[in-house]
């Protein structure tokens, strides 16, 4: 079975969509019935035993082309089965979706963004989703109800093991030193800009604007640097905030050393640092919004996400020897059930779902039909917006 997987999310984002692929094309890679080859349209990692193709910068200009062109290069391949890091499609050759989140479904972002077009788009043409919780498998059927139950499934993320797991006192000591850490840290993952305000970062902020007596710093990790004008500027003397960007290695370090991971966010298709950081002992504070419920089990603090003296209470709580244990001991054991070889494998099946597919009337019917739309979508297709 031939495989082409577009890299196209490689060079266009950097967010936990790059780890779930970075972490599941080398599993694919150790099937004997699978050959992939990776469209690399910029920034996409080697992987043994993967051939990587230079392939066209993905734009919005013509994104109707840009599936001719995928086409033209599966055919000419002889792909079997084709899946996408993002949202991009051919015209001829059956397709597996993996499905992050509705975000922008959920929160009614512009239905006329060439992005969430294009979403709607792979969605359409994929003869199999795999979704990353058992919420985005829910929300997608809420969105797209044509979709067969048994074209969908729930293919979990993992973490993985060899980096992240609780570190020794001396690599933690040695992280706080490289970094200048002398007070009692808290974490923060991801975007904090108003623009995804999902994440929820403002409802940190106004918790910390009240936070006393205690000395705390709190990292956010990756994400944005914030412009100047966008600094908190009335935090108390007692609160320290900033923005770093650390590799793997430094994450689990930054976790194993921390009060806790804040995770406020209200909606997640899955939500990786609140495993990653469970699996480095580190205790965490998150909502039970969109998948994060799902996913966190008993091991965490909740919090309805609204409210910050609810969070401050539970940063507060989370500092006491016995409630931090038994968040230590709950996280390594719920962190411990999320495997990337089970993710792989579940996207494997579906894979083999859809090439077998590929020969039948039916599945040539749409195929073809599907190419005549997307000539015509072509032709008249309107460019950047």
């Amino acid at each position: 079975m031939k495989l082409v997987v577009d890299g196209v999310f490689y060079q266009i984002a950097r967010s936990g969509i790059g780890r779930v692929w970075s972490s599941i094309l080398p599993r694919l890679s150790e099937r004997r019935d699978l050959e992939i080859i990776l469209l690399d349209r910029g920034g996409c990692p080697q992987f043994p035993g993967i051939t990587n193709l230079p392939f066209p910068s993905y734009s919005w200009l013509n994104t109707p082309a840009d599936s001719f062109l995928i086409d033209q290069f599966c055919r000419d391949c002889g792909a079997d089965v084709f899946a996408s890091t993002y949202y991009t499609t051919p015209v001829s050759v059956p397709a597996v979706q993996m499905i992050y989140d509705m975000i922008p479904e959920v929160f009614a972002f512009d239905a006329g963004n060439k992005a969430w077009e294009e979403k709607k788009v792979a969605i359409a043409y994929a003869s199999y989703y795999a979704c990353i919780s058992n919420n985005t498998l829910c929300d997608l059927k809420r969105f797209h109800p044509y979709i067969d139950d048994d074209r969908l499934s729930v293919a979990y993320c993992g973490v993985e093991p060899r980096m992240f797991h609780p570190r020794e006192k001396k690599q933690i000591d040695r992280f706080k030193e490289r970094f200048q850490i002398t007070r009692p840290y808290f974490l923060t993952v991801g975007h904090r800009k108003q623009a995804v305000g999902y994440k929820n970062f403002a409802l940190l902020l106004s918790a910390l604007r009240r936070f006393r007596p205690a000395e705390i710093e709190v990292l956010c990790i990756g994400g944005e640097a914030p412009a100047d004008d966008e600094e908190p500027r009335d935090l108390p003397a007692n609160v320290t905030l900033r923005q770093i960007d650390l590799d793997d290695d430094e994450l689990a370090c930054a976790y194993s050393g921390a009060e806790a991971l804040v995770y406020p966010s209200l909606y997640e298709g899955f939500g990786l640092p609140v495993i990653e950081a469970m699996a480095c002992g580190c205790p965490v504070i998150t909502t039970k919004l969109g998948s994060l419920g799902e996913v966190a089990g008993d091991a965490a603090i909740f919090i309805s996400g609204h409210d910050d003296e609810e969070l401050r209470h539970a940063m507060a709580s989370v500092r006491s020897n016995w409630r931090r244990q038994e968040l230590i001991e709950k996280g390594l054991r719920r962190a411990a059930l999320y495997d990337w070889d089970e993710m792989a494998r579940e996207v494997h099946a579906l894979l083999g779902k859809a090439a077998a597919e590929k020969g039948e009337r039916q599945m040539q019917e749409f195929l073809a039909n599907w190419a005549r739309l997307r000539a015509l979508q072509a032709e008249v297709d309107p460019g950047d917006r």
